[in-house]
């Protein structure tokens, strides 16, 4: 699926792009999962090559500027006119109450981050690939939600730099882990210089004593971001809540889960690609 060619626009009023007719058609056709694979593949193919975006949409209420020839979740929304992970938002649904504080790590476009925002919470969204960050930054504004701030670096286990690799049809799937760009997920990677800092450091960096709900999505550095965390955070202040993809964990060096059920924190949900962890206050 080719993606090169995409025009970023983040200056132009939200609504200068429309997002029906034949659009709309061709990527509602390529998410239609009874399709075979092979006749998906194609269709998805054949709409990033001529309707790539950008696109204007208003989901669940919240206002995108998609892109759905170059990322995964732009691809989803622009299909479906919902959120993608539905589920996970379900599960989190409880904790995102008013004045929660939200750090999401991996915030991609904005899914999350703007829907725990219009739910009242305080939001650090967390998005090292500057493109990316780019795009989030549009969404925000486009939704007047200064509940959320945004830091433009990646989260590790030590301060310093790393490459950070990205493919150019789904820019939501960036990850410092470059083992994980063969194989399965071969493709058309690059990599970028990026800033790295631990969680603990950024969040002071930021004014946070205490996070609520922590989101984990970084494509199988999970446990090099959260466990360095952990083992520094005061007990009487771990997360009630932790949200962590699980789908690359071949790739952690160190199981994250056991650590967390080592804290006390229980699964209370789990879907194929991420788990849900609770802890009693």
């Amino acid at each position: 699926m080719a993606a090169t060619g995409i025009a970023i626009d983040t200056t132009s009023p939200f609504g200068t792009y429309g997002a029906e007719g034949l659009a709309r058609l061709a990527w509602s056709l390529a998410d239609r999962h009874e399709l075979a694979p092979r006749l998906r593949k194609g269709l998805r193919g054949t709409a990033a090559r001529l309707f790539s975006g950008p696109f204007d949409i208003e989901a669940e209420g919240i206002r995108f500027r998609l892109y759905p020839g170059s990322n995964y979740d732009d691809r989803k929304i622009m299909a479906r006119r919902r959120l993608p992970e539905r589920a996970e938002h379900d599960m989190l649904a409880r904790y995102l109450v008013e004045g929660a504080v939200f750090v999401d790590i991996g915030a991609n476009i904005g899914s999350y981050a703007l829907k725990a925002a219009r739910r009242g919470a305080r939001v650090l969204a967390v998005e090292a690939n500057p493109a990316t960050a780019g795009r989030l930054a549009f969404n925000i504004a486009a939704n007047s939600l200064d509940e959320i701030v945004v830091a433009t670096v990646a989260v590790g286990d030590a301060p310093g730099t790393m490459q950070l690799w990205s493919e150019p049809t789904n820019c939501g799937f960036a990850t410092l882990v470059e083992d994980l760009t063969t194989g399965e997920w071969a493709g058309d990677w690059s990599s970028r210089t990026v800033t790295v800092h631990p969680l603990s450091s950024l969040l002071a960096s930021h004014g946070i004593e205490r996070v609520n709900v922590l989101k984990v999505d970084v494509e199988g550095f999970e446990d090099r971001v959260l466990l360095p965390y952990l083992r520094d955070c005061d007990p009487a202040r771990l997360p009630r809540a932790v949200l962590i993809e699980t789908n690359c964990r071949e790739h952690w060096a160190r199981d994250c889960l056991a650590v967390l059920a080592g804290l006390g924190y229980a699964v209370e949900g789990e879907t194929k690609d991420n788990t849900l962890f609770g802890r009693a206050a």
